[in-house]
């Protein structure tokens, strides 16, 4: 097992932060920066833009060798090309948090998941769970930097 040190920093959080600022930085130029707060349609659309983002460099920086990285890039890539107009078949939200998850329960939640084996199944979502905290920490190591720097703006 690899030792992260302040010297050797883990080597995929860094490439996954490279890659989300990158996507942040061209989401920020297709934002409209208007004077009046957004509509709740901005809003969604918005979120649905970042929550891309977050999930498409997360599976860039693990690259095709994981399972669950070619069908989150494979599910987003389709997403891309449909067309804007249609609305999709929403899930009932679950609390997931709450209750042992089986295999079939496990199935939904891993990207891919329904077409691995158990064995593969549990090995990948390892990685998953690893990738999904390395993004959480970025995200709120970015959302620390950027509230400090406005309120240090505000000073």
């Amino acid at each position: 097992m690899k030792s992260t040190s302040p010297q050797n920093p883990n080597p995929l959080k860094k490439k996954l932060a490279s890659r989300f600022l990158k996507a942040m930085k061209k989401l920020s130029h297709k934002i409209s920066s208007s004077p009046s707060p957004p509509s709740t349609a901005e809003r969604r659309r918005r979120h649905r833009a970042v929550r891309a983002a977050a999930y498409a460099s997360m599976a860039s920086a693990v690259g095709p060798r994981r399972a669950w990285s070619r069908a989150l890039l494979r599910k987003l890539r389709s997403k891309a090309t449909a067309t804007s107009g249609r609305k999709t078949a929403r899930r009932n939200p679950r609390n997931i948090g709450t209750r042992f998850l089986g295999l079939n329960e496990l199935c939904d939640v891993v990207p891919g998941g329904k077409a691995m084996d158990s064995c593969s199944l549990l090995s990948e979502t390892g990685h998953y769970i690893k990738c999904l905290r390395a993004q959480v920490q970025i995200m709120r190591e970015i959302l620390d930097s950027s509230s400090s720097s406005s309120s240090s703006r505000i000073l």
